[in-house]
């Protein structure tokens, strides 16, 4: 540890290989922000447009300027290590210098895609509370100094918390080996791409053709056009066999993607448990490590689905305390495989508990389940079925097959919402055609709220709002005075406990 104060003692710049990772962030940057103006550019020329022409030169230019300023932010930036804090020196035109101390660091994580591998080094991302994004993030640095840098800051950070606090602990000095929690093989990985939702993909797939094609129609639309007339009754005769073909095919591809996809951005996903809290490392091309404060984890919930029912898999999210102005991607971390004795692991280690002490389950009113399909089945399928009867006939009767299919879900829903409570956590239970549970300890809520409208002041209900630093979660439609209780028991707990929960 002492080398590695001592090597960063003076200002010092990234990996030259950071120069590389400059670059493709950029390329990626301005394929993202201009391919739609690249694309008229290219597309422009071979039709001989000028106007396209002058566009896309435009872009070129605004491209390589960005592209100059990049390559120049790797030469102007500068970090180093100081008595309990790293300061970064950086800029082109425009020279800042930040302080952090150590004390304000949240998280320090690692990521190394492709590039990365191949030269053995790491991007470090310094997180601080409160912060949008990443407070500092060094593009390119040796993976063995990047993880002694990471050690030594963190240990920095612990001995000055505890002189703060003047107390001492032999636990806390000594070196605390990880355990697994959680491990995801290439098995598990199929699983959860099997399971995943694809209708997403498809979607992605569609925008993309669609706006692809949208970019192009002008030019192409006339040749299309031609070459299909000979063929336009048989297209008409069989509309719906190329409608469901081309419905397969996109599902196919989106299958394909969505399994890939999982699989390489979660090869060998690990979940550990250290003194701190956990650390997740996942990825193949793109590998990450992530650490997990484990005094800042307010809510950690597990969902699942028909298709992962039948794995008996879940999805893991842990929800961290964020500012309201920070990134909610970067406090949310999610886990898309685990199975429930893993679950269990994660609530132990974060929260002391691995289930709620407590049999009891708490129901939400029915009169929920009676206005939700009222106003989201009855109203709209008869003021629809009326319109379509006057527009289309006896067809507009079809809309209201869309009251028993609300009827159905609603019930599914009402007989999954519940919560349950002990003397430390609450749990809270949805889903329709899933479950979700999602858990907090009562001690890390920062508001709670009674909320009613004018029917649930007629009915003697409310809807209670609990607040926590990752969020808040609603448990609607209960009997003012268990709302109430709710309500005393929270704040009691939250006053009487004095534990940290940042």
């Amino acid at each position: 540890m002492e080398s590695i104060s001592k090597k960063y003692a003076a200002p010092s710049r990234q990996s030259k290989v950071a120069i590389g990772i400059i670059l493709i962030k950029f390329i990626r940057f301005t394929i993202r922000s201009f391919w739609p103006i690249l694309l008229s550019f290219f597309i422009g020329r071979k039709v001989g447009n000028s106007f396209e022409n002058i566009i896309g030169y435009i872009a070129l230019g605004v491209a390589a300027l960005n592209l100059i300023g990049s390559v120049l932010t790797y030469f102007r930036f500068y970090f180093h290590l100081e008595e309990g804090a790293i300061v970064i020196d950086k800029g082109v035109l425009k020279r800042s210098k930040t302080n952090i101390p150590f004390e304000r660091i949240q998280t320090i994580n690692l990521q190394q895609n492709l590039l990365h591998q191949i030269f053995n080094v790491v991007s470090l991302e310094i997180d601080t509370a409160g912060a949008k994004k990443s407070e500092l993030t060094i593009d390119a640095l040796d993976k063995e100094d990047a993880e002694a840098l990471r050690k030594f800051i963190l240990e920095e950070k612990d001995q000055l918390l505890e002189e703060t606090e003047s107390t001492t602990s032999e636990v806390s000095t000594q070196e605390v080996e990880e355990e697994t929690l959680l491990e995801l093989g290439v098995g598990d990985l199929i699983k959860v791409g099997v399971s995943q939702n694809h209708l997403r993909s498809m979607a992605i797939l569609f925008a993309f053709v669609f706006s692809t094609l949208n970019e192009i129609t002008d030019d192409v639309s006339d040749m299309v056009q031609e070459e299909l007339s000979g063929y336009q009754e048989a297209i008409l005769n069989n509309g719906w066999i190329l409608f469901a073909g081309s419905v397969i095919i996109v599902a196919i591809i989106s299958f394909v993607y969505s399994l890939i996809n999982t699989v390489l951005k979660n090869f060998e996903l690990k979940l550990t448990s250290k003194k701190s809290g956990l650390k997740l490392v996942r990825g193949l091309l793109n590998r990450e490590e992530i650490s997990i404060n484990k005094s800042k984890v307010q809510t950690i919930s597990w969902s699942d689905n028909p298709l992962r029912m039948m794995f008996k898999m879940f999805t893991i999210q842990i929800e961290q305390a964020s500012s309201a102005q920070a990134d909610q991607l970067k406090s949310k971390i999610r886990i898309p495989g685990g199975y429930k004795d893993q679950v269990k692991s994660v609530l132990k280690i974060a929260f002391a508990q691995d289930r709620i002490e407590s049999d009891i389950k708490y129901r939400v009113s029915i009169l929920l389940k009676y206005r939700i399909i009222i106003f989201s089945g009855l109203l709209p399928a008869l003021i629809a079925t009326a319109i379509g009867y006057f527009q289309i006939g006896y067809q507009g009767l079809w809309f209201l097959a869309w009251i028993p299919l609300v009827w159905l879900s609603t019930t599914l829903y009402y007989k999954k919402r519940s919560f349950e409570l002990d003397d430390h956590l609450l749990q809270n239970n949805r889903g329709t055609f899933g479950h979700h549970f999602e858990v907090i300890p009562l001690y890390k809520v920062q508001a709670v709220s009674i909320k009613q409208s004018w029917y649930q002041r007629r009915k003697e209900l409310a809807t209670v709002k609990i607040h926590t630093a990752a969020g808040s979660l609603n448990i609607p439609f209960i009997p003012v005075e268990q709302a109430e209780a709710l309500e005393n028991l929270i704040l009691y707990k939250v006053e009487s406990d004095q534990r940290k929960w940042m």
